[in-house]
């Protein structure tokens, strides 16, 4: 258990429904069985003890094991705060990446990069840069979030280094965008760096249309994108967590009617065994006829769209005809 004090004075101290309250402090709750201490068979996927590759052309660099502040619903508890030293198996990570010539994007996790001594990430993202087959470096975190006067100059310096980076900020709550957040959004902005955000559904904290559309509007209006809202994964002690899928749909179908198309993120569910991310959403085209294609608005009307194109296979790229 950590809360920084910047999280800690978000709470309501006397509400133990608190949606912020509920992210960082324990509960019995959390005594219930079941899940899985690794929900996505990341080690199953690991080329390095710090190296995730699930897919070809991308890989997750876990570069530390340590947050500002442990989420109650985090699904790496099996490593992060713990004895375990993602520095030990960094070397033979870069080696790794640097070999296989199929890799060309990283995404730096953990545990939060930015927790790291700005020096130290920086080393890691010289490293990477040196590599030209790298073209795209995320960076995941939620220090802005939680500890904004964790997030230092000598960061920003850093960042602004390697740019272009895509830092990809979890944040859960509208009561989670302060001003000191917004100042380092700001700084992040101006460093050249490009700011996306990702949400985990979770119960009694965000599971309403409302206080969603809030935070997505605010994070657009801040200059950053909302990319992910993910159906939590299934952790030892989370399941008080869960939303139902058909409550997440229904929360989508919702925000689809309300929301500008740039607050609108992707609901996602990582499938357990690590089979990837796939879309979980309403489906719109309810009759997808050879002519006639009939299609349901988000506020529940229907029209008729002529699908009358000429059929024809992909040849644009070459690769779709040696494989059809």
């Amino acid at each position: 258990m950590r809360i920084p004090l910047h999280y800690l004075n978000l709470m309501e101290r006397d509400n133990p429904g608190c949606p912020i309250r509920r992210q960082a402090v324990p509960s019995f709750e959390e005594l219930k069985r079941g899940g899985s201490e690794d929900p996505l068979s990341e080690e199953s996927y690991s080329v390095t003890p710090a190296l995730i590759r699930r897919h070809p052309n991308r890989a997750v660099f876990l570069v530390s094991s340590r947050c500002a502040m442990y989420c109650r619903f985090c699904n790496r508890k099996r490593m992060v705060g713990g004895d375990w030293d993602p520095q030990i198996y960094r070397r033979d990570s870069l080696e790794y990446i640097e070999k296989d010539e199929k890799i060309g994007e990283i995404i730096l996790s953990g545990g939060d990069p930015f927790v790291l001594a700005p020096e130290e990430l920086g080393l890691i993202l010289a490293a990477l840069r040196r590599m030209e087959k790298i073209k795209i470096i995320r960076v995941s975190t939620r220090l802005p979030v939680v500890f904004p006067q964790g997030f230092t100059k000598a960061h920003i310096r850093e960042v602004k280094r390697y740019a272009p980076l895509w830092i990809v900020i979890h944040i859960n709550h509208p009561r989670e965008v302060t001003s000191e957040f917004l100042e380092i959004a700001k700084k992040l902005r101006q460093s050249g760096n490009m700011l996306v955000s990702q949400t985990v559904l979770l119960r009694n904290v965000n599971d309403c249309p409302h206080v969603l559309l809030k935070l997505f509007s605010m994070l657009v209006a801040a200059g950053i994108k909302p990319y992910y809202l993910f159906q939590l994964d299934e952790a030892p002690g989370t399941s008080h967590f869960k939303v139902q899928i058909a409550r997440g749909v229904e929360i989508m179908r919702t925000l689809r009617g309300q929301a500008s198309g740039l607050a609108m993120p992707q609901y996602a569910l990582d499938i357990p065994r690590g089979l990837g991310k796939v879309p979980v959403d309403h489906v719109y085209v309810k009759e997808p006829g050879e002519r006639k294609v009939l299609v349901e608005s988000a506020m529940g009307s229907c029209g008729l769209y002529q699908n009358d194109g000429t059929e024809s296979a992909c040849m644009q790229c070459g690769i779709c005809a040696r494989n059809p």
